[in-house]
C-alpha cells in the first residue's frame, strides 16, 4: 500500500534516490569534464600534459591514502585479536572454574 501512494506522490526510497544522486553526480562531471577538455583555451598537447599531471597527483594521493588505511586496519585488527585472546582466556577460565566446582 505505501508503496502504491509512494509511486502515486512521486516519492522514492532512500536507497533509489541516493543512488540517483550518486548517478547524477557521475553524469554531471563526466559531462562537466568532456566540455572542459572541449572549450579549453590551451592546445591539445598542454592539456594532455595537465591531465597526465593530475592523474599522477591523483594516483600519489590514492597511494597514501591506502597506506592509511592499511595501518589503520593493521592497528585494529591487532585490537581485536589481543581482545579475543583475553576472552577466550577469560572462558577458559571460567570453563575450569565451573568444572572445579562440578
Amino acid at each position: 500500500m505505501g508503496e502504491l501512494f509512494g509511486n502515486l506522490f512521486g516519492y522514492q526510497k532512500k536507497s533509489e534516490a541516493r543512488a540517483n544522486v550518486v548517478i547524477g553526480t557521475l553524469a554531471g562531471l563526466l559531462l562537466g569534464t568532456a566540455a572542459g577538455l572541449l572549450l579549453a583555451p590551451q592546445s591539445g598537447k598542454e592539456t594532455r600534459e595537465d591531465i597526465a599531471r593530475l592523474a599522477e597527483k591523483g594516483y600519489e594521493k590514492a597511494v597514501a591514502a591506502s597506506h592509511t588505511v592499511v595501518d589503520f586496519v593493521k592497528d585494529k585488527s591487532q585490537e581485536v585479536s589481543e581482545k579475543f585472546i583475553k576472552r577466550k582466556d577469560k572462558a577458559a577460565e571460567d570453563v575450569a572454574e565451573v568444572t572445579e566446582e562440578a
